[in-house]
C-alpha cells in the first residue's frame, strides 16, 4: 500500500485559552444612616452602630458611642455577643482597648477588628465632612435684600424718629408700658452683628410677662438669626460648633410656671 501523503493546508491553530476570571473585589461596606445621630456600618458578619458622631461637628474630634455585634448573612440578627464603649476614634490607645475587649466578646481576631475600626473611622470622616459642608452651605443661604427692601431699611435707619417707630411696632405687637425694657431688648438683638454683642437677662415675678417680652423682641428679629431653647446647661454649649452662634441670638426661655 502506498504511503499516504500528509494533508496539504495551513497548520491547525489551537483554540485560544480563555483567561481565568478576575477574583471578585471586596464587597462595599454597607453604611446606613439610622437616625439623625446614628449610623450603622456592616463589615462582613459584624455590624457597628455609631452614635454621637454629629457632635460637635469638629474635624479634630471623633468621640462616639460604638457598639459591635455579629449579624447573619442577610445583615440581620444578633447572636447575643456584643461589645459597646464610648471612645475617641482618633486615639490609638482607645482603639486598641476597644479592639482587645471586642475580640474577647465576639471571638474575633484582633487584626480583623483593627481593620474594621479603620474603615469605620474613614466612613465617619466622610459623613462628618459632608455635614460640615452642608452647615457652611446653609450659612451661605442667608436671604439677600432686594433693592427696594434695602432702601426701606436705610430710610428707617436714618429716620430721626427711629426710637418712636420701634416703640410703635412693639405696641402693635401688644407690648405696652415696657418702653425701656423693649428698647434694651431690641438693642441687644441687633447687637448680634457686633464682635462683642450684648446679653440680657429678663427678671421679674412669676407670671409677670417675661416670656411675652422676649417673644415680642424676637418677633422683630430675623428667624434665621435665632436659636431658641426651653432649657440649656453649660455642658450643652460644649457640643455646639465654634461658629454655630456667631451673629445669632441665643434665647433661653424659662420653664412654664417659673
Amino acid at each position: 500500500m502506498a504511503p499516504q501523503s500528509p494533508p496539504i493546508g495551513p497548520p491547525a491553530i489551537p483554540a485560544p485559552r480563555l483567561a481565568s476570571p478576575l477574583p471578585a473585589g471586596p464587597a462595599e461596606d454597607a453604611v446606613e444612616v439610622v437616625g439623625e445621630h446614628e449610623v450603622a456600618v456592616v463589615l462582613g458578619d459584624r455590624r457597628y452602630r455609631v452614635r454621637g458622631w454629629k457632635k460637635p461637628l469638629n474635624p479634630e474630634a471623633l468621640k462616639v458611642n460604638l457598639l459591635v455585634h455579629r449579624v447573619g448573612a442577610d445583615g440581620t440578627g444578633n447572636d447575643g455577643r456584643f461589645h459597646v464603649d464610648t471612645l475617641d476614634l482618633y486615639s490609638a490607645k482607645a482603639r486598641a482597648a476597644f479592639v482587645k475587649q471586642a475580640g474577647l466578646e465576639l471571638g474575633e481576631a484582633e487584626e480583623t477588628l483593627r481593620q474594621d475600626l479603620g474603615r469605620v473611622l474613614l466612613r465617619l470622616e466622610g459623613l462628618q465632612e459632608a455635614e460640615i459642608a452642608a452647615a457652611l452651605a446653609r450659612k451661605a443661604e442667608r436671604p439677600a435684600l432686594g433693592d427696594r427692601e434695602r432702601e426701606e431699611a436705610l430710610a428707617l435707619l436714618r429716620d430721626p424718629r427711629l426710637v418712636e417707630r420701634i416703640l410703635a411696632d412693639f405696641a402693635a405687637c401688644g407690648v405696652v408700658g415696657e418702653e425701656t425694657n423693649t428698647l434694651v431688648g431690641y438693642l441687644a438683638g441687633v447687637s448680634r452683628l457686633l464682635d462683642r454683642p450684648l446679653a440680657v437677662i429678663i427678671q421679674s415675678a412669676s407670671a409677670a410677662g417675661k416670656s411675652s417680652l422676649m417673644d415680642a423682641v424676637l418677633a422683630l428679629m430675623p428667624a434665621e438669626a435665632q436659636v431658641r431653647y426651653s432649657a440649656m446647661t453649660g455642658q450643652s454649649l460644649f457640643y455646639m460648633g465654634e461658629t454655630n452662634l456667631k451673629h445669632r441670638i441665643l434665647a433661653i426661655a424659662e420653664e412654664e410656671g417659673a
